[in-house]
């Protein structure tokens, strides 16, 4: 008994001195924590945010629709000079320029040739007809 008593004594006041030095280091680090480090612990925490059933409050000068007329006015000026601006305009090609290259680039994309001479429905049904032999179809269904 005597033989274990005195290691398990030895072996607690270990612990117990490396605990304090653990609590100190730790106390220690968050004593020197970056200026962000309470505000990311309240952010975690969820403290700090507004509650739901807070209402804010309008001030009596910033309502809405007294400041619609305004911007109104701001869009209006706004688009003058947008139309005023030369580079406003159109370019010479066109619209119908612009869709044409539009396709070709959408055509690109999708891989599709632009050279390329596709057959019409009515090609492809003529040449279907052309391999449709009674006599060949016939025969290899009943061979089946």
């Amino acid at each position: 008994m005597k033989n274990t008593t005195i290691p398990l004594i030895g072996v607690s006041c270990l612990l117990l001195v490396g605990c304090t030095s653990s609590f100190s280091k730790a106390r220690q680090a968050i004593n020197q924590a970056p200026d962000w480090y309470d505000a990311r612990r309240d952010e975690i925490a969820g403290e700090g945010y507004p509650q739901l059933v807070d209402i804010p409050t309008i001030a009596p000068g910033a309502k809405p629709g007294k400041t619609l007329a305004a911007s109104e006015e701001r869009v209006a000026a706004l688009g003058k000079e947008f139309a005023a601006n030369a580079r406003a305009e159109l370019p010479p090609v066109g619209g119908a320029e612009i869709a044409r290259v539009a396709g070709e680039i959408r055509q690109q994309f999708a891989g599709l040739d632009m050279e390329s001479n596709f057959l019409t429905d009515a090609e492809i049904a003529a040449i279907r007809d052309s391999f449709d032999v009674p006599r060949v179809t016939q025969g290899l269904k009943g061979q089946r």
